[in-house]
């Protein structure tokens, strides 16, 4: 018998050749239900006869040519050019046969019916796969089986003449378990009828699949062999209209080109004394912040700034902070957002990119800008802003001219700025180790604050709590957004950033309606507001999520604590001007698969296309593009990048129109609604933020003592951890700690991994790639390392037990780490709530980050712990009875019983 295999999971191993079968991109995951549904269809006699002569011309008969159709349609919905599939015939009926078939996009019509009509591809009898795998739960299944059955019910041979008895498959046969069996009966029509299990595929599925199958009959009906079969599709003239054309009607004409400074000039005319921008006592009106970032914008323009320019920011989080912002771009400058807590190198290589001249920074940052001016010869000016005076900054001296941005300037010609200059530039993570400088024009971005400010009603009444650091592209927004609209700014300080509970007294006593964030950043809230007995009369009416999966239980669990919140998810990319799609959340079904992504918004286009750029059919995988007035226009110094990211657009009229190739994987929902699958290359997003794996891998590789190195992201309970993987150089060691502190120096913390694992070499696929899936997960925090040492005292033992709950680990000693253990900001905040909880006390979260060994926060605890019992005790009066009374109970004693 010759040697045949399948494979049956895992790795494919193929000494006769792999059958495995191919899934279709419909399909889902089952939950073991039979349950089956029939879908009929049918090619007209017309049609069928102009087949039969299709058949003839190219000295074939029918059967060749519907298996054909049935093996274009696979590589359609598969995605893929090589599929599998059973097929009845070669006088076995109860025993189909495997066939893998190979469909190149230029294969002339002809050619390929020539190779189906010759069996020239490689083929296994069912029986022959089954017997390799003795298992009856291993045995090979079909992903789909096509039978080709004259009208008088004798199965015809699926290449040839010959035909054999019909009858059912056995019940051990490959269709026991197949989602989908085709059977097609010949005669003067073509009777079509799919059987499928409804457990798998849905049955609009089905009936689009039966459907797609008789419209690509259809065409082949009246195409020429020598047509390459890349030309022909399953979707038909007015399905390309609807998915192409209909589903992206998203044209609202500009009337009124401007840039983003203007629409906040207009606004400051309308409304002169309203609020502006706040945070705390200081409180801008847009009269002052227009009068202030007039005179920023003299400085810089004197300093030499103006269109094409970049400008940077390096700034304290204050109301100056947005003084600066709307300076830079009246000056014609475009802003560079180089943010306080990136270290030192970072910072150098962000100016030295763009060949920053000026920077707009606070008094405190002052010296720290200096310090570079050796490695930054082209920094010429730093223009200080914000609290300090001119006696806080160094001496003069050599390096930049430091100056206050207040300071009187001269006037000077009014700087004419154009729709399509500069507006500001965006880092994010690069795959060859060096992060990408995103430049956006004004237009796209006008065009996305007016589409909000219409759709969402956003005007005077509205404030934004701006929590998202100025590198984050949802901050250009919460500024410009809600400014254009007339509303205020409420600036958050770091202090409040980094403190979730400080963040919702906010969102509970302040006037705020909008909230926009990562879902992360929410998630940090939500552990506190679910603790609320009741929630208070809050103003919040907005709340905008977007930069990464929106857990499916964050919008219920937000509306019940703000129940006035409309819940709204936004996608796209830094490349397409913040957000270039929505979704209004209704209420969600947690077992669901995912929010979608929603639809684009106004002037943006979205299409899911297979490698050709062609539209994939409804519900299949395919490749996420975006086009329209969105769109950044390309990466800074790197027109490769560029050309290769945003290509020329098909589907547009419009001269130089473009596609922005997102890397993004997603599909269509039969109502055009857009579903977001993940990414198909080397980029995560690990708590909103986008972080190609590429640059951690570059960086370090490039140490002299490590030969290859890999990263990758693993979920747990706890959350997401950034993991690194090292092949040390023969003769070398890599030291992970040392390998951490690299690229602490070099890249924004979010990019640090919490663990580098040394490996003997990295694993890999059969053709040589690297093999991510099978990288090794990182130990359990705590497992390796300095010795354990276990808690020592009550409160040891109590913030051990509640550490490790959170962090899913087994055990948490006294000499632990928090964030070493894989903790992150919101599992820190659900400790933080789970000791409100058990223990009744309120810890800052702040105490955490200032002390994570467990001895060291368990102290912290003891005395949260006692500062509660003496207030309770002042309650009762107990603190000034002269009288007998009890002990107060042990701190101790109550954390252990608190706990337990």
């Amino acid at each position: 018998m010759r040697e045949a295999h399948v494979r049956l999971s895992g790795r494919q191993e193929t000494p006769g050749g792999d059958f495995a079968a191919t899934p279709l991109g419909v399909q889902r995951a089952g939950t073991g239900r039979t349950d089956r549904r029939h879908t009929t269809a049918g090619v007209g006699a017309d049609r069928t006869a102009a087949l039969r002569a299709v058949a003839r011309r190219a000295g074939v008969g029918l059967s060749p040519l519907l298996v054909t159709a049935w093996t274009l349609l696979l590589t359609e919905y598969c995605g893929v050019r090589e599929v599998v599939f059973g097929l009845a015939g070669e006088d076995r009926p109860h025993d189909p046969v495997a066939v893998r078939l190979s469909v190149g996009r230029g294969t002339p019509l002809g050619e390929l019916l020539d190779t189906v009509a010759g069996r020239r591809y490689p083929h296994a009898p069912w029986s022959e796969l089954r017997d390799a795998s003795p298992d009856p739960d291993r045995r090979p299944s079909f992903g789909t089986l096509l039978e080709i059955t004259e009208e008088r019910g004798r199965v015809e041979a699926a290449v040839g003449g010959a035909s054999t008895p019909g009858g059912e498959q056995p019940q051990d046969g490959p269709d026991r378990r197949c989602p989908l069996r085709v059977r097609i009966t010949t005669g003067e029509v073509l009777t079509v009828v799919l059987d499928h299990n409804r457990d798998e595929i849905d049955d609009g599925a089905a009936d689009r699949i039966a459907g797609h199958l008789c419209h690509l009959l259809d065409v082949l009906a009246r195409t020429p062999p020598e047509t390459p079969v890349g030309r022909l599709t399953v979707l038909s003239e007015s399905e390309l209209r609807r998915i192409v054309h209909d589903w992206n009607d998203t044209r609202v004409p500009d009337d009124d080109p401007a840039c983003v400074h203007e629409l906040v000039e207009r606004q400051a005319a309308r409304t002169p004394d309203a609020v502006a921008v706040l945070q705390g006592d200081d409180r801008l009106t847009y009269a002052e912040l227009d009068r202030a970032a007039d005179t920023v914008a003299r400085n810089l323009v004197a300093a030499g700034a103006g269109p094409g320019q970049f400008v940077g920011i390096h700034m304290d989080r204050t109301v100056h902070t947005v003084v600066a912002l709307l300076g830079i771009l009246k000056s014609g400058a475009a802003y560079l957002p180089v943010d306080r807590s990136l270290p030192r190198d970072r910072v150098r290589h962000l100016l030295a990119a763009v060949d920053c001249t000026t920077v707009v920074t606070s008094p405190a940052c002052v010296p720290e800008l200096r310090s570079l001016h050796a490695e930054l010869p082209a920094l010429k000016t730093l223009l200080w802003l914000g609290p300090g005076t001119r006696e806080e900054t160094p001496a003069e001296g050599s390096g930049p001219a430091v100056r206050s941005a207040l300071e009187p300037a001269p006037d000077l010609a009014p700087v004419r700025v154009r729709p399509d200059d500069l507006a500001y530039v965006i880092f994010t993570s690069g795959s060859t180790g060096a992060p990408k400088a995103v430049t956006l024009s004004h237009a796209p971005v006008v065009n996305l604050i007016r589409w909000v400010n219409t759709t969402f009603a956003v005007g005077s009444a509205d404030r934004v709590l701006f929590v998202t650091a100025l590198g984050f592209d949802l901050s250009v927004y919460d500024v410009f957004g809600m400014l254009a609209a007339g509303g205020s700014v409420r600036v958050a300080t770091d202090d409040e950033r980094h403190d979730p509970r400080r963040l919702l007294t906010v969102l509970d006593t302040e006037p705020i309606t909008f909230w926009d964030s990562a879902p992360a950043a929410l998630q940090q809230l939500e552990p506190l507001y679910l603790l609320r007995p009741a929630p208070p009369v809050s103003a919040l009416r907005l709340v905008f999520l977007s930069g990464d999966w929106i857990p499916l239980t964050l919008p219920d669990t937000c509306r019940a604590a703000f129940p006035g919140a409309e819940v709204v998810a936004l996608g796209g990319a830094t490349e397409a001007a913040i957000w270039s799609n929505h979704h209004r959340v209704g209420r969600v079904d947690p077992a669901g698969p995912s929010i979608p992504y929603g639809r684009p918004i106004q002037n943006a286009r979205y299409h899911v296309l297979d490698e050709d750029l062609r539209p994939v059919p409804v519900g299949v995988p395919g490749d996420l593009h975006i086009g329209g007035e969105c769109l950044a226009l390309g990466y800074h110094g790197d027109p490769g990048l560029t050309a290769v990211k945003f290509v020329p657009d098909p589907f547009s009229d419009r001269p130089g129109a473009r596609l922005y190739v997102t890397g993004d994987r997603a599909r269509y929902w039969p109502d055009g609604t857009i579903e977001f699958l993940g990414r198909r290359d080397g980029q995560v997003k690990v708590r909103g933020f986008r972080i190609e794996l590429g640059e951690i891998e570059a960086q370090l590789a490039a140490r002299p003592e490590v030969a290859s190195a890999a990263a990758a992201v693993h979920t747990t309970h706890g959350g997401q951890r950034l993991v690194a993987y090292v092949v040390p150089v023969p003769g070398r060691t890599a030291d992970p700690t040392e390998l951490r502190a690299h690229l602490a120096e070099r890249s924004a913390a979010f990019m640090v991994p919490s663990d580098v694992l040394v490996l003997e070499e990295l694993p890999v696929t059969a053709n040589g790639k690297l093999d991510r899936g099978a990288l090794p997960a990182p130990p359990a925090p705590g497992s390796g390392g300095r010795a354990h040492v276990p808690p020592r005292t009550a409160a040891e033992e109590a913030v051990a037990a509640i550490w490790a709950d959170v962090l899913d680990v087994e055990r948490v000693g006294a000499e632990d780490d928090f964030f070493a253990l894989g903790g992150q900001s919101l599992v820190a905040t659900r400790m933080i709530a789970r000791l409100r909880v058990l223990l009744d006390i309120d810890v800052p979260l702040p105490r955490l980050m200032d002390h994570p060994r467990l001895a060291d926060f368990a102290l912290v605890v003891e005395q949260a712990l006692a500062e509660r019992l003496d207030d309770l005790d002042e309650a009762d009066g107990t603190g000034d009875t002269d009288g007998p009374r009890e002990e107060p109970e042990d701190p101790g004693r109550r954390l252990a019983g608190g706990v337990r």
